[in-house]
């Protein structure tokens, strides 16, 4: 039992101790990062698209 439970207290430091997936979390961070500045921009560039085809209708009806 204290062989299983020494092996396992191993594995455990052993991972702690090792980088492998630092560089995975920090892409996935960047990723959100990208992701969020994307969805954003997106939406402020809707709104202004918006307000473009609305000018441009209100302009229509004025002329027709």
């Amino acid at each position: 039992m204290r062989l299983g439970f020494r092996y396992l207290l191993l594995k455990f430091q052993l991972l702690l101790a090792t980088e492998d997936g630092q560089d995975m979390v920090e892409y996935c961070l960047i990723a959100a990062l990208i992701a969020m500045a994307c969805v954003a921009s997106t939406n402020a560039f809707a709104k202004l698209l918006l307000q473009s085809y609305n000018s441009i209708a209100v302009a229509f009806d004025n002329l027709v």
